[in-house]
């Protein structure tokens, strides 16, 4: 007697359409790694701001007379970590921090640091509020591809901060 053998196995047709179906979702897991390396490196540009922050949270309360632009004492030239550029301040101690390294359409544009008053969305201006807290920072920039790669609670539109003059 001869026994049948069942032949098991794929076809060439589902193999092509497995290899597709892994070409498709591999296309889209690379785009959003890309997303997510671009968020993690511009989070950092966003950090490089927490000293200068801190120096205009406590000069607030405290100056009796308006600094110039870059005179708030936290200002600097030189890269502040790898993807964060010079850190500037106005005088009315709106930070500005330049994108490096990133890639050629974020490198030279800017994350805008403003300190709020108690509501959270107006912006503090010298003379006018000196002597009082800073509650809060707005936190965005005045270009949208900039502002969808920043962390979601830092996504403001801050293009009117972007026309003040900078030091140093």
């Amino acid at each position: 007697m001869r026994r049948s053998r069942q032949q098991s196995g794929f076809t060439l047709v589902e193999l092509i359409v497995t290899v597709c179906i892994a070409a498709v979702l591999a296309s889209i897991a690379m785009a959003q790694m890309r997303d997510y390396t671009r968020r993690a490196r511009v989070s950092e540009v966003v950090m490089a701001a927490s000293q200068c922050k801190n120096m205009v949270s406590e000069s607030y309360p405290t100056l009796d007379s308006m600094p110039p632009p870059g005179g708030w004492g936290c200002e600097g030239t030189g890269g502040a970590t790898e993807y964060a550029g010079g850190v500037q301040t106005s005088s009315n101690g709106v930070i500005r921090i330049a994108i490096t390294n990133l890639d050629s359409s974020m490198n030279g544009r800017f994350v805008y640091m403003v300190p709020a008053k108690a509501d959270s969305t107006t912006a503090m201006t010298t003379p006018a509020d000196l002597g009082t807290s800073v509650h809060g920072w707005i936190c965005g920039s005045d270009l949208s591809f900039v502002r969808n790669a920043l962390p979601a609670n830092c996504r403001s539109d801050t293009t009117t901060f972007s026309t003040e003059a900078f030091g140093p």
